[in-house]
């Protein structure tokens, strides 16, 4: 399931215009959900991780801290306090111009982001790797490794903003059993990341 995402990065340092790079990404992550939902124990996997299992109110309010410390992290560590080696940093994005792709990508986009990763990265990676970790401890670093890993192409500051995301994320979905609050907080960061 991961390894669309991983893939991504590699087509991405090939890559020299938006429309390319908006191809490669959603190509990569329509690509993870299609093997998601193809493979029948990971389907019912992602199934059991929609229904909230937190009051709603619970839920909202956690999605909120989550997507505020994460978009401080961001802050933290782009702005306040940078720790980025610019010769780790394999890609950047194309600048997009406001127009239609730009707006796609703002929408679709990156709710697409949002949904796939959290259905790979949170729901369906707790589940599975549950069987597997000793405890909740091991499950929420290694997904955060994990989900640090895939942003390598883009530098230090982002695996380890990736990397804090992760934890946020994980412990999100933990906390409410589902991966709707988790949707909404990852495409909050994002576009806060993008606008």
């Amino acid at each position: 399931m991961t390894a669309p995402f991983f893939l991504n990065d590699f087509i991405f340092l090939n890559i020299e215009t938006a429309p390319q790079w908006l191809a490669a990404d959603y190509g990569s992550k329509l690509l993870a959900l299609i093997i998601l939902f193809a493979v029948l124990p990971l389907r019912h996997a992602a199934a059991s991780t929609i229904k909230l299992k937190a009051p709603l109110k619970n839920a909202v309010i956690l999605a909120v801290l989550c997507t505020g410390a994460v978009i401080f992290a961001n802050y933290f560590f782009r702005v306040l306090v940078p720790i980025e080696i610019e010769s780790l940093v394999l890609f950047r994005y194309p600048p997009l111009n406001p127009g239609l792709l730009y707006w796609t990508d703002i929408t679709f986009g990156l709710a697409l982001t949002a949904v796939s990763e959290e259905f790979v990265f949170r729901g369906v990676f707790a589940v599975v790797a549950a069987r597997y970790l000793p405890g909740t401890v091991a499950l929420i670093v290694v997904s955060a490794v994990v989900f640090a890993l895939i942003h390598w192409s883009h530098g230090l500051t982002s695996m380890v903003v990736a990397g804090i995301a992760g934890v946020a994320l994980m412990a999100l979905y933990l906390r409410t059993g589902s991966v709707l609050p988790g949707i909404a907080a990852h495409y909050a960061i994002n576009f806060a990341d993008f606008i």
